[in-house]
């Protein structure tokens, strides 16, 4: 192995590890990250008990990526004005609105995504 692609492979462990301190960081101070992990894992349950497809899995895993991917950019977001902007200032409050309703549109998306898959299923039940 050359120098140089021990370098490259170096690097991309040290970049995994930077992405999972970041994850590590935004699962220990974000509760709507948290909230949304549960709502996630519950959903993920409920898809194994009522056997839903591959198709439907993959709807499923998508939307879910999507909203927790959003949080953390929401996350990020926060942080980075809350660092730039300590004081507050109506410019920085209405970023950050604006990423909250980033997750919100994704949040509400999701619901519906889930009525989608579980709710046909679910009748058959009843």
């Amino acid at each position: 192995m050359s120098m140089d692609s021990r370098d490259r492979k170096r690097s991309k462990l040290i970049g995994l590890r930077f992405a999972l301190n970041g994850l590590k960081e935004v699962f220990l101070t974000e509760r709507n990250f948290r909230i949304h992990l549960l709502v996630a894992s519950l959903a993920c349950f409920l898809a194994v008990y009522l056997g839903i497809s591959w198709t439907e899995w993959a709807v499923l895993i998508t939307i879910v990526v999507l909203v927790l991917t959003m949080e953390v950019i929401n996350s990020s977001i926060e942080r980075v004005l809350d660092y730039l902007a300590p004081e507050q200032h109506p410019l920085a409050g209405i970023i950050k609105d604006m990423a909250a309703a980033a997750v919100l549109i994704t949040a509400v998306g999701s619901v519906l995504v889930g009525i989608c898959i579980f709710l046909p299923k679910l009748m058959m039940i009843l």
